[in-house]
Order: C-alpha cells, then sequence, then structure tokens
C-alpha cells in the first residue's frame, strides 16, 4: 500500500462518505486477519455466525418464524448443515411478496438503507439494508480488490453498464469530485463501435489509471479493438473483471492486449461482493465471514461437480437472506488453493451470461450492458430473455408477472428502442418459465449471428461503423 492509499483509506473516503467508510481500514484489518486464520477456524467461526443470524430472524422477522415453525423446526435445534436444509431456500418471488414480513423488528423501517435484487433474467425487488453491514459489505469488496492490487485511491477507469453507479448527465461538480477525489473514469458499454471504442480508448489514455474495473465481455471487446486499432493505448498495473463470467479466452484477450493479469470478483447486488480470485488463479474463494454458502446438486448437469449455489447474508440483519437462491452454480472442488488463505474456493462461477448483439451497421451491444437498463424498468415481466434469430430479428420470451398487462409490452418496446435501431423485427413470446442450461448458466441474451459473425470477420471491431456518438 502506497501513501496516498492509506491516506483515501484513513481520511479521504471516510470525510466524503462518513456513513459509509468510516471504520473502513479497521473493518478490512479484520478481515486481512481471517485470512490467516484456517479453514476449520474460519468455518467454526462461520456456523456461530449462522446460528446468531436463525436465531436473530426467528426472533425478529415474522416471516422467518412462520417459515420455521412450518418446518417443524426451531433455531436451537440446528446443530448441522443437513438440519439447516429443512428450511425452504427463499426465492425472489418470496421477497417480492412478502416484503413487510421480512425486515427485522429490530429496526426502525425507515432505518433501513433501500437496495434492490440483482437483474439478468429475473426482474429485480426491493430489499432493505441495516445501515452498519453497508460497511461491512464496502470492507469485503476493498479487502478483495486488495488481491489484485486495488487500494482507495488509486485511479480505476471503469467500463460499466450498470447506469445505477453513475451520472447520467452529472454536473460539473459532480465530474470534478468522481474524477479527481474519487479518481474514477466512467466508459459506458451500452454500445460499441468504432467511434465509441476509439473515444474509450482516448479516455484511457488521458486518465492513466492504475487498475481497469469492467465486465469481462465489453473489456474483451474493447481489447480486441485496442490490439487491432495500431494506435497507442496505456496499459494498467491490472484488471478486475466481475458481473459476469470471466470466460478462458476473455481472459487470455484481456491479458495479452493489457499485459497485466486479470482477477474475477464474484457477487450480487443482494449481497455485495462475496467471492474472489486471488494472485495464484486456481479459483474463486468465497469469504466465510461475509456469507454461508451451499452447493446443492444440479439435477442434468453437464458434470457432477455442478452446484447451485444458495447464499446466507451473514452481514445484514435488517432484512435477513437465508439459503437464498441466487440462480447461479459453481463447480466444486476439494482441492486446497496454494495461496494459503483460509477461504474456501470453487474452481469457476457459472450463470448470469450474455451474448453480444450485431447489429446490421455492425454495431455491438453487449448483453450484459441490458440488464439494469431494460429488465428493471418493466416491472409486469417477471424473466425475460432477449434472443437474436438474425442480423434483422429478435425473439424477446417473458414470463409474467401477476401485475401483468399489455402495457408492460409497450413499455419493454420503448426501452428497447434505446439501444437498437427502428428496421429490426421484435416477437414476444410469453413462457411459462426460463430454464437453466445444463452448463447450470442462466443466459439473459442469446444471439445465433454471433459465431458466424465471429468466423467471418476475426479482426474485430475495427472493421465496424456506425453512429458518431456516445451513446450513454
Amino acid at each position: 500500500m502506497r501513501a496516498v492509499n492509506w491516506l483515501y483509506l484513513n481520511t479521504v473516503l471516510p470525510l466524503c462518505k462518513p456513513a459509509l467508510y468510516r471504520g473502513l481500514a479497521g473493518e478490512m484489518r479484520r478481515y486481512e486477519e481471517a485470512e490467516r486464520r484456517s479453514i476449520e477456524q474460519n468455518k467454526e467461526r462461520q456456523w456461530e455466525s449462522l446460528l446468531r443470524l436463525l436465531h436473530h430472524a426467528y426472533d425478529t422477522a415474522p416471516f422467518y418464524r412462520e417459515r420455521f415453525d412450518r418446518a417443524g423446526l426451531h433455531p436451537g435445534e440446528i446443530s448441522s448443515p443437513s438440519d439447516l436444509q429443512k428450511i425452504p431456500p427463499l426465492t425472489r418471488e418470496d421477497i417480492r411478496i412478502h416484503q413487510d414480513a421480512l425486515w427485522s423488528r429490530c429496526y426502525r423501517h425507515d432505518s433501513l438503507l433501500r437496495a434492490a435484487t440483482g437483474g439478468t433474467t429475473d426482474t429485480p425487488v426491493p430489499l432493505l439494508r441495516a445501515p452498519e453491514s453497508v460497511l461491512r459489505k464496502a470492507a469485503v469488496h476493498f479487502r478483495f480488490n486488495s488481491w489484485a492490487g486495488m487500494w482507495p485511491g488509486d485511479k480505476i477507469f471503469y467500463l460499466w453498464g450498470a447506469r445505477m453507479d453513475y451520472a447520467e448527465n452529472p454536473t460539473w461538480r459532480w465530474r470534478f469530485f468522481d474524477r479527481y477525489v474519487m479518481r474514477r473514469e466512467w466508459a459506458p458499454t451500452s454500445l460499441f463501435n468504432e467511434q465509441v471504442l476509439e473515444s474509450h480508448r482516448q479516455s484511457l489514455n488521458a486518465f492513466r489509471p492504475r487498475i481497469i474495473y469492467a465486465y469481462p465481455t465489453p473489456l474483451a471487446l474493447f481489447c480486441e479493438f485496442l490490439r487491432n486499432s495500431g494506435r497507442p493505448y496505456y496499459k494498467p498495473a491490472g484488471a478486475i473483471c466481475t458481473a459476469e463470467p470471466l470466460l478462458a479466452q476473455q481472459r487470455r484477450v484481456i491479458e495479452e492486449v493489457l499485459g497485466c493479469r486479470v482477477f474475477e470478483l464474484y457477487g450480487s447486488r443482494e449481497f455485495g461482493m462475496i467471492a474472489a480470485e486471488c494472485e495464484i488463479h486456481a479459483g474463486l474463494h468465497f469469504n466465510p465471514s461475509a456469507a454461508y454458502v451451499e452447493f446443492l446438486p444440479v439435477a442434468g448437469g453437464e458434470t457432477e461437480s455442478l452446484r447451485e449455489i444458495l447464499v446466507t447474508d451473514l452481514l445484514n440483519d435488517g432484512m435477513p437472506l437465508i439459503r437464498y437462491k441466487i440462480n447461479d452454480c459453481a463447480i466444486v472442488s476439494d482441492r486446497p488453493c496454494p495461496c494459503g488463505r483460509g477461504y474456501p474456493t470453487v474452481t469457476q462461477i457459472t450463470g448470469r451470461t450474455g451474448d453480444v448483439f450485431i447489429l446490421p451497421n455492425g454495431d455491438r451491444v453487449p448483453g450484459v450492458a441490458l440488464t439494469n437498463r431494460v429488465l428493471q424498468v418493466c416491472p409486469g415481466l417477471r424473466k425475460l430473455q432477449i434472443v437474436q434469430e438474425t442480423l434483422e430479428a429478435f425473439r424477446v420470451r417473458f414470463v409474467p408477472s401477476p401485475a401483468f398487462s399489455l402495457s408492460d409490452l409497450d413499455l419493454l418496446r420503448t426501452k428497447l428502442k434505446k439501444f437498437f435501431p427502428d428496421q429490426l423485427r421484435w416477437e414476444f413470446q410469453q413462457v411459462a418459465e426460463i430454464e437453466r442450461e445444463p452448463s447450470g448458466k442462466t443466459r439473459f441474451c442469446i444471439s445465433h449471428v454471433l459465431s458466424s459473425q465471429s468466423s467471418a470477420h476475426p479482426a474485430g471491431l475495427h472493421r465496424y461503423g456506425g453512429p458518431e456518438r456516445v451513446n450513454p
């Protein structure tokens, strides 16, 4: 850690955002100490935290008292992971229906902070968080970032698609604060063509960040552009990928072009970051202080080691999430990581993937960029999947919610027009469910055009034209 990082960690961030960062340095030290404990010691502490949470939920949240009683189970009777499996998994639909019964009566409702579940195939639903949990989750995230060489105060270039994370039309004061105080630059990913990517290259060169923080798919496309453009570009010290699985071929392209190692982080809007890749790059470590994670066999999975992930949040007492179906899967392994950290690992996270849509004029729309900007604003659609059949033809498969009406499809059409030209053809297909694939992945965006276009134009994005504007 450099002097500027120590200053930001202990002074600048706590002064700028005291509600979020006061005490951050101490929390990060707690997690650093946990890394040095053995896996067995961390598991013992994790089980104690889990039992405390179960008692808390039973005593203070009406939903869990009813759920435990219906299962004929009292928290005091839980003594092993097999006992825990008597509690039915929590689903997004449970949260949607039982909002008022899920928050803990230990807290005033108006003292809890608002958040939302993630939005890939499923429509997001509101969540509540205890104020103290936000600091703890931030510390988990910052500690994971440090494994990749990223510390508070470093200049970060965000190749990012989640509009909620940054201002769309910031004031000059906010732009100054973002760039010169928080030391971050945002590069939107909703539309990629040569003009957009060239603008991002120039921003990268001008900003000269220490770390690029990005969705894997847009970053791989950006790196292909950098490689093929023949123009000079700045190389950061490292890159961090999150929000979707990092594929092996994407990792190769990113590392070859940027000349640095890539680190993968795993988390969700519900829980924050809960797992990360260390410097050994032999899988992802789950922080046992942040979450209790279960791995359940997947019927019909491609491999015997494929497991569905259930997560219990150990940090947020405001709205307990116990055995939550996060709709992701993992490839599990019993091999310990040579790094020596006392955190359990999985080989790979699968799920929440999206292809890249190729438009008739050659522009590209990364599917992952749509997850926060299309589905979230259509609450009448419980699940959604966008399939590109040809360059001009798209099919939208959707699962309606109980409150669905035709106006929801009108709203969806309006939102899609912000990303796609008018001449495209759209077919809307109502389905009973959008199933997970045998690989464990839930695909939000599927392109049947991508593979043929990629093979026909291996040179990449430098062949593409498009409108001469940067679409946020």
